[in-house]
């Protein structure tokens, strides 16, 4: 049991050094297609690819599960990666809100604009000044189709700080 556990603990390893990699350079993710061994399956497996190509380990482990598709807990898929890229945004965000109760002074900075898919989303930033008298700039959420008045804008992000604290 325990090789088994060090395997799927080794995938897991090099799967969130990868997202971590891609999110702290605000890459994107995905591609045109979720297969391996395809020039448009994204950053994200392409990275994987990437590090495949020098780490046998990893050679093996896609060379084996890489496409086998749904159904299969294999720790490649967009799915697992959107999961786990949602616990590091939930971690960071978390560590925003505390920066930002800690913070003597901040403010809001919203923008309203259509989205590729001609979908209006809301952009939300907080600027707020650190203890050591730094002011810092950080995006917090998309909120979408939230309408166009103030007040509609207003209750969004009162309901999205009360979903947040």
């Amino acid at each position: 049991m325990k090789s088994k556990l060090d395997y799927w603990t080794n995938v897991l390893h090099r799967v969130i050094a990868t997202i971590t990699f891609l999110a702290e350079r605000g890459l994107p993710f995905r591609g045109k297609n979720n297969e391996f061994d395809s020039v448009h399956n994204g950053n994200y497996m392409g990275c994987l690819e990437l590090v495949a190509k020098f780490e046998p380990f990893l050679s093996e482990h896609i060379s084996k599960y890489g496409n086998q598709g749904k159904g299969n807990v294999l720790y490649l898929s967009s799915i697992i990666c959107d999961e786990f890229f949602s616990l590091m945004n939930n971690l960071v965000l978390r560590k925003i809100i505390a920066e930002i109760i800690e913070a003597k002074y901040f403010s809001i900075i919203v923008d309203s604009t259509p989205d590729i898919s001609k979908q209006d989303q809301l952009t939300v930033v907080i600027r707020y000044i650190k203890p050591n008298g730094n002011s810092v700039e950080r995006f917090l959420t998309f909120l979408f189709s939230v309408g166009h008045k103030g007040e509609q804008m207003e209750e969004a992000l009162i309901n999205k700080f009360k979903e947040l604290a």
